[in-house]
């Protein structure tokens, strides 16, 4: 009988031999799904809920779902445990095994961590996860190869604990995936197992590129551990690239006008900008993570940080897409210090300043030039 002090409790760092496998295969899994903060996800045969646990600690809406009541305890049992003090919700639902119990097109994400090979109905179950898909979504999925359900381990469990192992072969995958209105799997492809090399060697290469030798060597391993672990994610309809995530932000910000100005409680400063956005994903302006304001640091004329959030300035309602130029306009209160500097830069609301991902200069006024 499982509890909550089993091995399967402490995923992903259960055991030493364990923890190597579940975490460098839980990274894959993770680049394949492109989670961004809030995002709402789907964790597929969630077990005892560790991964949906982890999904909410990082920011996103997580729903497991598990054909097992007594994995689903479980799940809430840890829940309970670990307290509510997380960035995302988690919840457990009950999967009978046919139809998952949420909406259509009510989430953003799909992911299955070694869980899809054990459904019976791998077509049926694709066309599940179309259906609650939203559009521009995708479905992650972490999962062992063509010959797993031969292999002797896959024979035991089946034998011992009568679960369902199949394989998973990605020629099916794809063709039941196009017919569920999916796109075509994009693969992830890695070695399974990193190769150990001499420090000597390494510094060799690192100076004038590895030798033909060992390029085979690591061409022949890869070949031997492709389908070990297999990673791969589907899309539905066009993905969304916006920002709610880092990479391809950038901007260019141009000072038009700044001045203090009277205000019902003081003095305060009437900035005016232009902003374009250089990079490669559409600004989202909803009140949602992701959401791109012009935001205020605060500096002692040395530059010192004197503080880091001191002012947002929406941008105009609407998305701002990539090659687009807005105007920004409004008014921030004055800061306390008699001296300071302003430094204006653009945040992607619990994402990232523009200014940290170097493709953005952030705009400095020094307050006797107001």
């Amino acid at each position: 009988t499982m509890t909550l002090a089993s091995e399967q409790c402490r995923k992903p760092f259960s055991n030493p031999s364990d923890s190597v496998y579940l975490t460098r295969h839980l990274g894959l899994l993770l680049e394949a799904a492109d989670l961004f903060r809030g995002a709402r996800v789907l964790d597929v045969g969630c077990g005892t809920g560790w991964l949906t646990l982890a999904l909410a600690a990082m920011g996103c809406d997580a729903v497991g779902v598990d054909i097992s009541p007594a994995a689903l305890k479980l799940a809430e049992g840890l829940k309970a445990a670990r307290g509510p003090a997380q960035p995302g919700k988690a919840e457990f639902l009950f999967f009978d095994g046919h139809r998952l119990p949420l909406p259509d097109e009510s989430v953003d994400r799909v992911v299955c961590f070694d869980a899809f090979h054990h459904v019976r109905d791998q077509r049926a179950t694709l066309k599940e996860f179309a259906r609650v898909l939203r559009n521009g979504g995708r479905a992650a999925f972490l999962e062992p190869g063509p010959n797993h359900s031969k292999t002797p381990m896959s024979q035991a469990e089946m034998a011992r604990h009568k679960v369902i192992e199949n394989d998973v072969s990605m020629e099916e995958v794809a063709q039941y995936a196009v017919e569920a209105g999916l796109d075509k799997p994009q693969m992830l492809v890695q070695l399974q197992r990193p190769l150990s090399v001499g420090v000597d060697d390494f510094n060799a290469w690192a100076r004038g590129g590895i030798p033909k030798d060992w390029a085979t060597r690591f061409t022949d391993t890869l070949q031997a551990q492709l389908t070990n672990g297999q990673c791969f994610f589907v899309y539905k309809g066009q993905p969304t690239r916006d920002s709610r995530r880092a990479d391809g932000l950038g901007a260019v910000i141009e000072l038009v006008g700044a001045r203090r100005t009277p205000t019902a409680t003081g003095y305060g400063i009437r900035l005016e900008l232009r902003v374009r956005n250089t990079g490669s994903r559409d600004w989202i302006t909803a009140a949602v993570p992701g959401q791109v304001n012009l935001g205020v640091h605060v500096l002692a004329p040395t530059g010192e940080l004197l503080d880091n959030n001191f002012a947002r300035i929406k941008l105009p309602a609407g998305p701002v897409a990539v090659g687009e130029t807005v105007t920004v306009e409004g008014t921030i209160r004055e800061p306390e210090p008699e001296a300071y500097q302003l430094r204006l830069d653009m945040v992607a609301e619990l994402v990232a300043w523009f200014g940290d991902l170097g493709h953005t200069r952030p705009v400095l006024i020094a307050s006797g030039d107001l």
